[in-house]
């Protein structure tokens, strides 16, 4: 199929492009990388009026170091992310979640901050902005405003961001050098949408004591957003040990509540479909995602402690 009829607005600069959005409204879409965006306009399954070309915009592509973060511009391409010395020294995690996303020629075009604003089931990006409580700067008629990771994701294919709104840079936390991480997910094929993905960050003093442990997991949330999981920071100030690692995982899948009529019910979803026509959600059951989410996150905790002990 082929998209709707629509204008083409291009836009040099972020006035330029809140000026636009500001004018067409709602009937207005951001392009960017155009990976998700395209494929729904294909199968008529959004028909913007508008569409507002932001590549221009060279300011928004960057990756910066800055005192206390890793500042990434909005329009920055999965690529440059995956290959970056300043991820790959400040922000490790992000590099490992980069590698996961679609195959090398989808990321040399996807943008994080299309990635973001998609906020599609068990996006990888997501997933780590929401694990290291990631600051999301968003531009709008008024001036720009900052989001954190936890406020910014709303819902299934849903943001904070208004119609007149755009995302323009996404600041991660430093992570330090001793800091455990890992990146996994479960999909049916190499490059396919995440069934699950998890991600793990420990920090150890050198007594073993944990200092800090975190995990979030993508596409196991009713709400259709990243999850956190609350269980495992309550662990602050114990000795690690493996047995700490099996009831996290008892405690997940108490904990997550994946909604199957939901995914099953997101565009993102019922686009991608297998030659028997079965749908993701229908091969993976919310109960099969709770299992996912447990032995993953389980996985990521212990190769976060094997590369701690590894660089400690």
């Amino acid at each position: 199929m082929k998209p709707a009829p629509f204008e083409y607005v291009v836009a040099h600069s972020v006035t330029e492009a809140i000026h636009a959005l500001q004018k067409y409204g709602a009937d207005s879409r951001i392009i960017a990388g155009g990976q998700s965006l395209l494929q729904e306009m294909n199968m008529r399954q959004t028909r913007p009026s508008y569409i507002v070309d932001i590549n221009g915009i060279t300011d928004l592509d960057y990756v910066r170091l800055t005192s206390d973060s890793l500042a990434i511009g909005a329009l920055t391409r999965h690529r440059t992310i995956e290959r970056s010395d300043l991820v790959e020294s400040h922000c490790p995690i992000l590099r490992k979640a980069a590698e996961h996303i679609a195959h090398f020629q989808i990321r040399n075009r996807g943008t994080i901050g299309g990635s973001l604003v998609q906020n599609a089931p068990g996006a990888e990006f997501g997933v780590v902005a929401r694990l290291l409580d990631a600051e999301m700067v968003i531009a709008g008629p008024q001036g720009e405003r900052t989001v954190p990771a936890a406020g910014f994701f709303q819902s299934h294919f849903t943001t904070v961001l208004n119609p007149n709104e755009m995302l323009t840079e996404i600041r991660f936390p430093l992570l330090s050098k001793t800091t455990g991480y890992a990146f996994l997910e479960v999909t049916r094929r190499h490059g396919h949408v995440p069934i699950v993905s998890a991600a793990a960050t420990l920090d150890l003093d050198d007594k073993g004591s944990i200092i800090d442990v975190r995990v979030a997991l993508g596409n196991v949330s009713g709400e259709g957003v990243p999850y956190r999981v609350r269980a495992v920071e309550k662990w602050r100030g114990l000795t690690f040990g493996h047995e700490w690692v099996e009831q996290l995982q008892k405690d997940i899948q108490a904990e997550v509540n994946p909604d199957e009529e939901a995914d099953k019910q997101a565009a993102f979803v019922k686009q991608f479909s297998d030659i028997k026509g079965r749908r993701v959600s229908e091969i993976a059951s919310a109960e099969y995602r709770k299992e996912a989410a447990a032995v993953l996150s389980g996985r990521a905790l212990k190769m976060a402690y094997e590369q701690w002990k590894g660089v400690k």
